[in-house]
């Protein structure tokens, strides 16, 4: 069943993307409003369709979400001190001459960054999620606070890995371009001012203050929604046990001494 729900998931995606995201650009509806829609859409689809209509995809879609959110922003910023034009995406000069000469490309380009980063938080979200939720299911008694610095822990652990995976994601569709460079001995501070590897370091930058961000959201979260208690029970964790048969007293009940 969970394979069959991530093939559904993969599927639903690349048509949200080829019928959606893909058609509403063209249109030349706003990049970053139509991106940050389809990103919330289906980080929210997705989380509840793997992981169920339960707490536990809860806290991953807002842990998921609010990392989206600071990443889009981000984005934003840091495309406009930045100065990339969008002209550096690959094919752009191609979909000008198509007839598209409309087209915003450096909103493209920014909506691109926080796509780009939205799988990963996703990942790093239900993974905080899932542990909290299993550490609190083992230890009922676990306090508030205590789940809480569990999911930091396994934020600190897991965001190390996860940032240096978007390096790699990155600087893999650019590892030709990079051999040219140091084939020609090109210096560094020339390479890093070129806006092809601005563009890079940007969605490197941007992706990792996402993960940094997404961890401890997502474990405050999942430590307040899974350690919520009801008001009937002991801080032992043993239900009071409440007589609620009222008193009711005897009718035609004789004294002893009559």
């Amino acid at each position: 069943m969970d394979r069959r729900k991530s093939i559904g998931v993969f599927f639903l995606t690349v048509l949200m993307i080829w019928k959606f995201l893909i058609p509403m650009m063209l249109k030349g509806w706003n990049p970053i409003i139509i991106s940050l829609f389809f990103v919330i859409t289906s980080t929210t689809t997705i989380l509840f369709l793997v992981g169920g209509l339960n707490r536990k995809s809860v806290a991953a879609v807002l842990g998921s979400l609010s990392g989206t959110f600071l990443t889009s922003l981000l984005a934003i910023i840091f495309g406009k001190y930045f100065k990339i034009h969008g002209a550096v995406l690959p094919h752009s000069e191609t979909l000008l001459y198509a007839g598209y000469a409309h087209l915003n490309l450096t909103d493209i380009l920014i909506a691109v960054v926080f796509i780009a980063s939205a799988g990963a938080l996703m990942d790093l979200a239900i993974d905080i999620s899932a542990a909290v939720y299993e550490v609190v299911e083992k230890n009922p008694q676990i306090s508030r606070a205590e789940a809480i610095q569990s999911g930091f822990n396994v934020g600190r652990t897991v965001i190390g890995t996860m940032t240096t995976t978007l390096l790699f994601a990155y600087t893999g569709g650019y590892i030709a371009l990079l051999m040219i460079f140091m084939a020609q001995g090109t210096p560094v501070i020339n390479i890093l001012n070129l806006k092809y590897i601005s563009m890079e370091i940007m969605h490197t930058i941007v992706g990792s203050f996402g993960l940094v961000a997404v961890a401890p959201f997502t474990a405050i979260i999942a430590g307040i929604l899974f350690t919520q208690k009801s008001s009937n029970k002991k801080p032992d964790g043993q239900i009071k046990i409440q007589n609620l048969t009222p008193a009711v007293k005897p009718k035609n009940q004789t004294s002893p001494e009559s």
